[in-house]
């Protein structure tokens, strides 16, 4: 039997890999690896991996925490996967997320990793000595459920929570329900209330259309245009198709019971914000719950308040507010970014490093959010956060996708939780967007 062994390049995994394959040498089996293919193949290292993984009976996955981050033990992954490669993942840990292209696959379970060896070699020799190795796959690992990777997901959440060291970090995607624009939508209302006129023949469609810029760029347009109207029809066009019951939303409801204190003390332990709007505060204030605003340099709380922190700036609907600090257009994104003390810059890279966050809304494009968060993984890369994604867009019918329409979406889910396990993120994996509150409740409980 020609066994390949997959495994990341951190030191533990490297003593693992020797170990178990001196070990697998002595008992006569063929054992190949990445580390077989010659240097000189470098140009052709991926087709190298294929045909070594291909000419292979079984691949044997040792996926500890740092696995995730490589992309060559994810391209092994998915080789194996996409070709029907039997495959037998070694879970090495308590915390360790399973990929999402092999979630349905029967793994081993080894609590540390000094039973790796023993472990791997007694389901091997059952395995030699039986002509249906599926049967003794199914008899001698664990399936992880969909259902039970959430909860050990959502289990290291409220163990932050009750450790006060939980934070929420929220994007756009939690205003949308609310009526409050997205990104893209603002920057069309506030276009066509400049440019639209009585005919119709200028509109921000046919703008757009004609400037394939950047929307940083369209912002810098609008503020120069605007002047001193700007944060005025920011905040006009913000709340303009905000519904009458935006408070009672399942998304702001589920946020009210997470960052409500508990009789135990427990409590979240800040909020980061990415949006301008005050629905949070809203929400909070209108449920009694202690909070503060923060959105720029020289701010404070009271150690009963929620710190809420608008790290792109706040235009609260009602009150009125001196420098609003808007991140809106191409150069005070540019001032964010190149100054590393900047007051925002410097709570993000706080709480990624101290606490545990989950990330909501977001799409992870960002690119000085994403700076951040690498800086937060090269520093401590133990710390591992979590980021809500869905499997498919709202409006894709799951139950009648086409094959391959699937196979984008699997690669797309692959490439999307490779990035973010690079950046220290664990994605937590949701069907539909409706099911987010339920799933921000479940931390709170």
């Amino acid at each position: 039997m020609k066994i390949y062994i997959s495994f990341s390049s951190d030191k533990k995994s490297v003593d693992i890999y020797h170990s178990l394959r001196k070990k697998l040498l002595d008992s006569s089996y063929n054992t190949t690896s990445s580390l077989d293919i010659f240097i000189e193949q470098v140009g052709f290292f991926v087709e190298g991996i294929r045909r070594e993984i291909l000419g292979s009976d079984i691949m044997i996955a040792l996926i500890n925490e740092n696995y995730l981050e490589s992309a060559m033990c994810l391209t092994e992954l998915n080789i194996a996967s996409q070709n029907k490669l039997t495959l037998v993942p070694v879970v090495i840990g308590d915390d360790v997320s399973i990929p999402f292209s092999i979630r349905d696959v029967q793994y081993i379970h080894v609590k540390d990793e000094k039973y790796v060896t023993d472990e791997v070699m007694k389901f091997l020799s059952k395995l030699s000595k039986s002509d249906d190795k599926k049967q003794v796959i199914e008899e001698n690992t664990i399936k992880r459920t969909e259902e039970g990777n959430r909860e050990d997901q959502i289990k290291i959440l409220k163990n932050a929570l009750g450790n006060n060291q939980l934070t929420l970090v929220c994007g756009a995607g939690i205003s949308i329900a609310p009526g409050i624009p997205t990104w893209n939508q603002l920057l069309v209302g506030m276009l066509n209330n400049i440019y639209t006129n009585e005919n119709d023949a200028i509109s921000a469609d046919n703008l757009l259309k004609n400037m394939p810029q950047s929307n940083l760029i369209l912002g810098k347009y609008l503020r120069l245009t605007l002047g001193k109207d700007f944060e005025r029809t920011v905040k006009n066009q913000l709340y303009s198709n905000l519904k009458k019951d935006a408070l009672g939303t399942p998304m702001l409801n589920a946020i009210s019971s997470l960052a409500r204190p508990k009789r135990s003390g427990v409590r979240l332990e800040s909020v980061i914000t990415f949006n301008f709007d005050d629905l949070i505060e809203s929400k909070l204030s209108k449920d009694n719950i202690n909070h503060c605003s923060i959105w720029k340099e020289g701010q404070s709380h009271d150690t009963n308040e929620l710190p809420i922190y608008h790290v792109h700036g706040f235009l609260p609907n009602k009150d009125e507010i001196d420098s609003p600090n808007l991140v809106f257009s191409e150069e005070s994104y540019h001032s964010q970014f190149i100054d590393p003390y900047s007051w925002s810059n410097l709570i993000q890279l706080n709480a990624f490093s101290s606490n545990i966050c989950l990330f909501v809304g977001l799409s992870l494009s960002d690119p000085n959010l994403r700076r951040l968060l690498d800086i937060s993984h090269r520093r401590n890369n133990k710390t591992k956060h979590f980021i809500l994604r869905s499997k498919l867009p709202d409006s894709v019918d799951s139950e009648n996708i086409p094959e391959s329409d699937k196979s984008t979406y699997e690669i797309v889910n692959m490439l999307f939780e490779q990035d973010a396990n690079s950046l220290g993120l664990n994605v937590l994996w949701y069907n539909k967007h409706s099911e987010i509150p339920d799933i921000i409740k479940s931390i709170s409980k």
